[in-house]
């Protein structure tokens, strides 16, 4: 756990993991348990995100899991998007920027490659990278080299707005 600002805002951020979000599904009555587990991955075990597509599922695919992951698609509903908004605009314009940036590539990408692209002075680069990584809009991956990648809903809403 740790806090964003301790002086202005003793509030501190925790991630959780371990949600039982079958829960939720089971609830829903929805069909392909076996599907289950991908479904709740490809939505990052976000219990709002699982929500919101469990009302698609119902709606749309007969309540089956299996068939809305046939569409090898990541669906965002209208209420993610409308979050996603609210959120990417609320994003200062170098944060916006590097979003933007990470949303074209399709695999993770090196820092190195990022601030080349983006030719930022170090400290503009680093900052935006650090807000974006503690707001949980990207994900950093430890290989040879670290790499860097925008969450994959978040990825989505993204490349909409670079069209």
């Amino acid at each position: 756990m740790h806090c964003l600002d301790k002086e202005l805002y003793p509030i501190k951020c925790l991630e959780l993991s371990g949600l039982n979000n079958t829960e939720i599904l089971e609830n829903e009555n929805l069909k392909d348990p076996e599907s289950w587990t991908h479904l709740i991955n490809l939505y990052q075990g976000n219990p709002k995100y699982i929500q919101d597509v469990t009302i698609l599922i119902k709606d749309f695919f007969d309540d089956s899991v299996a068939e809305f992951l046939a569409e090898n698609q990541l669906i965002l509903t209208n209420q993610m998007r409308s979050h996603f908004k609210q959120l990417f605009t609320k994003l200062s314009p170098l944060e916006q920027q590097l979003a933007l940036e990470l949303s074209k590539f399709k695999e993770p990408v090196v820092r190195e490659t990022l601030k080349q692209n983006l030719n930022w002075s170090s400290t503009d680069f680093i900052n935006a990278l650090e807000s974006l990584q503690k707001r949980h809009l990207i994900t950093k991956i430890k290989a040879d080299k670290t790499q860097f990648d925008l969450s994959p809903i978040f990825k989505e809403y993204v490349k909409t707005l670079d069209q």
